[in-house]
């Protein structure tokens, strides 16, 4: 078998299984693969460390990385070819102190394929209505992979006009919306295409991720002048939301003036083991909405509604 029909096995294997990530990991002579769904991790099959270093090549190849840099941590993203379908992928390889590298593929599906399911519906009915009432900042946190992106995505479809988002990279493609990918190498950082994002006016604006003072600035500012912005920051929930940000602005009046709302989200498997996220919010304008998390992992334990963590 080719290297080229050992990754079209994997991406298609795991794209019809609807897997989350898969893991390629280069630690002795032979290496295994193995696939994620759920929080449940797959042993798919093991391959030589000379297939796994092709492997890694080729990935790194076709994500427009740089293929001959192995110590330092590199982050790719692209649309394979599979029988007339494209499956997105976003790349994440690393090389220990060897320099044998570890792969990380995390399959990304359109909003078609990602229909999120919520323990508590009505939460996620009260967040798009709050954000359709009110232009400015809301916040969302949650672990990596809890679908932050995807709720964000499903609010901005129900926006009336233009949608621009700002990723590293982009993660769902979407043909409405005007995506922009940060590009270090050109200098389009997040905060440079926040500010060009501006002069065309977009009804709501998506950035991938608030991770320095410089962004978190700009997210501000694009707030301030009249926009609806919704932004990921990496935080354990909806009060350590609120002070990552003000620990990178250092200005809590410039915070107060725009941010509206904090939402935090988690996934957890119903009793049918399907993938279900449970939400905590605040929301600081209008009527005071806010959810405590204690609240609601108490309530759909409760109700017998969760069989364990997503």
């Amino acid at each position: 078998m080719t290297i080229e029909e050992l990754s079209d096995e994997l991406i298609s294997y795991g794209s019809l299984q609807k897997m989350q990530d898969m893991y390629l990991y280069l630690l002795a002579k032979r290496t295994t693969i193995y696939f994620r769904k759920n929080a449940q991790m797959f042993k798919y099959k093991e391959i030589s460390a000379e297939q796994a270093q092709q492997l890694v090549l080729r990935f790194k190849y076709l994500g427009e990385m740089d293929v001959g840099e192995k110590r330092k941590a590199q982050l790719g993203a692209i649309s394979y070819l599979l029988k007339g379908q494209t499956q997105r992928l976003r790349l994440s390889t690393v090389g220990d102190y060897q320099g044998n590298e570890s792969l990380v593929i995390r399959f990304l599906y359109n909003l078609n394929q990602e229909k999120p399911a919520y323990f508590i519906a009505k939460d996620a009915e009260l967040i798009q209505q709050k954000i359709q009432e009110e232009r400015g900042l809301y916040l969302f946190s949650g672990p990596t992979g809890s679908g932050k992106t995807t709720l964000m995505y499903h609010i901005a479809q129900h926006t009336k006009g233009q949608v621009i988002t700002i990723e590293d990279p982009v993660e769902i493609e979407e043909p409405h919306f005007l995506q922009l990918q940060t590009n270090e190498k050109i200098q389009q950082t997040y905060d440079q295409l926040i500010k060009l994002s501006l002069r065309h006016r977009p009804d709501l604006l998506i950035i991938g991720e608030i991770r320095d003072q410089l962004t978190a600035k700009a997210a501000i500012r694009a707030a301030l002048t009249g926009h609806t912005v919704l932004a990921t920051v990496h935080a354990k929930g909806v009060t350590e939301t609120k002070s990552r940000l003000l620990d990178l602005l250092g200005n809590q009046a410039e915070l107060g003036d725009c941010l509206n709302g904090v939402i935090y989200q988690q996934l957890f498997l119903d009793y049918q083991k399907q993938s279900r996220a449970l939400l905590a919010y605040e929301f600081f304008t209008g009527l005071l909405e806010k959810r405590e998390w204690s609240e609601a992992y108490a309530q759909i334990q409760e109700s017998g509604l969760i069989y364990g963590k997503g």
